[in-house]
């Protein structure tokens, strides 16, 4: 059982920081909305990390079908 629990604490750390990684990257959108927006940006705080789509540039967020935010403007 303890193997277990460690064994899910560790695949949980290396799923946090891959999401950490990409999260560093310029740019979010969620799956279920249209615009995309910097990582500063309050609207971006509020995509559920489950819904969150990382683009490392504006064109690639474009070209995936968002448009940019109206708040941040990226």
């Amino acid at each position: 059982m303890k193997r277990c629990f460690a064994a899910a604490f560790i695949v949980g750390i290396v799923i946090v920081s891959a999401a950490c990684a990409l999260a560093s990257s310029g740019y979010v959108a969620s799956r279920n909305r249209s615009p995309f927006h910097l990582q500063s940006c309050s609207s971006a705080q509020r995509i559920n990390p489950s819904n969150a789509v990382y683009y490392q540039s504006r064109e690639e967020a474009i070209n995936a079908g968002h448009r940019p935010c109206k708040i941040c403007k990226p």
